[in-house]
């Protein structure tokens, strides 16, 4: 039986090179996703791998010695008796070791077939381990490299060591949560921070908390600027925000008015802008939003995205507003028991992370968005239990 590796970058590709170099009937022992390159096995290239087989048959060479003068004395002589027994066994021989070796086969696909599911081949020590990031939100494809990566990297009675594993997942979290951005203040002119996302994840409270932290803690010069004119409570509560912190705010209809604005607080150090939630399947509000960010020009517009949303709802709301998005911010972690959608958001993307936010009180329900506390809000603060 002849064994051969192929490997390239999708099933019909690879197959193909399993037909061309084994014929139709090769018979495939493994297949398997990896991927080339990355870090930790992360943001590689997605590969296929078929290892495939196929029976040879094998050739016989008779020699038949003839003479110089052309005569072939085996040709002449006569052919050998055999009993209809001997030709019954022989036959029933060769029957019987080529149903053993498709049994074999069979057996064999079935193995190399269960090897694509993770979650039968992982010890039971770690499958709990699997389980828990599964109930924290992570995808599929995240909870495999991550459990794979453990049980890679730790030896088998390592296993067992609780605090081992979770140091080993929470490094790996961390390596994707790695990238964070925070606002800094302008020196010569106001640095311009605009808020965008869809409706209800939290925009107008997440720009009090900043605006507070910056004016009242940090001791900056800060103005507000509300072009969510969609919502009367939205505006309110901006202009209640600023009248107890001391910071002035001001209501735009359109993109000129934002500019008058701008203009009429570039003496501060910080400006935010605070838009109307917007539908990320609504043409009309994504291109209403496009005039007042062109106009705006902000140096940070950062995408507020919900830890309460199902994660294929901010799979879409991600796509549709990255091409405007410099950074992100999380919102509501308070309100959720699998923050975990998080990483598969940031397991996608090289925007940075600036915020978290995890309650209502302004302004200390907001947290910098560094890898150790994202790590922690994504795979919970306790540990699974066998």
């Amino acid at each position: 039986m002849r064994v051969r590796r192929f490997v390239g970058n999708n099933v019909a590709e690879t197959m193909g090179k399993v037909k061309r170099e084994l014929g139709s009937e090769a018979v495939i022992l493994q297949t398997r996703e990896f991927r080339e390159g990355g870090f930790l096995g992360l943001f590689g290239k997605l590969r296929v791998e078929i290892t495939a087989a196929i029976e040879e048959k094998p050739v016989t060479v008779q020699k038949t010695p003839v003479s110089n003068d052309g005569y072939d004395e085996e040709a002449a002589k006569p052919p050998k008796v055999k009993s209809v027994s001997d030709v019954h066994e022989q036959t029933g021989d060769l029957q019987e070791e080529i149903i053993s070796m498709r049994r074999m086969l069979e057996k064999m696909n079935q193995k190399m077939e269960g090897l694509g599911d993770e979650k039968s081949v992982w010890p039971q020590i770690l499958q709990r381990w699997a389980d828990h990031l599964r109930d924290r939100g992570i995808n599929e494809n995240l909870v495999k490299r991550l459990i794979s990566h453990v049980h890679q990297t730790l030896l088998p009675e390592e296993w067992t060591d609780d605090s081992k594993v979770y140091a080993r997942i929470e490094a790996n979290v961390r390596q994707i949560c790695g990238q964070i951005g925070l606002i800094q203040p302008g020196i010569d002119k106001p640095r311009i921070v605009a808020l965008i996302g869809a409706t209800g994840v939290g925009k107008t409270t997440t720009i009090g908390k900043l605006a507070a932290g910056f004016s009242i803690v940090d001791k900056r010069k800060v103005a507000l600027i509300t072009a969510d004119t969609y919502r009367v409570a939205a505006v309110e509560q901006l202009k209640t925000f600023g009248e107890i912190i001391g910071v002035p705010v001001e209501v735009v209809m359109t993109p000129t008015a934002l500019q008058e604005a701008l203009d009429l607080h570039a003496d501060k150090e910080l400006i935010f802008i605070d838009t109307a939630g917007r539908s990320p399947h609504h043409d009309l509000h994504m291109s209403e939003l496009h005039a007042f960010l062109d106009k705006a020009q902000p140096d940070f517009t950062m995408l507020v995205m919900s830890a309460t949303t199902q994660f294929a709802d901010q799979l879409k709301i991600y796509q549709r507003f990255e091409g405007l998005t410099t950074h992100l911010i999380f919102t509501k972690l308070d309100e959720t028991g699998s923050a975990g959608s998080l990483l598969n958001i940031l397991g996608q993307t090289t925007l940075p992370t600036a915020y978290l936010t995890n309650g209502q009180n302004v302004p200390n329900d907001i947290e910098a968005a560094t890898p150790n506390r994202m790590a922690r809000h994504i795979l919970g603060e306790e540990m699974p239990h066998a």
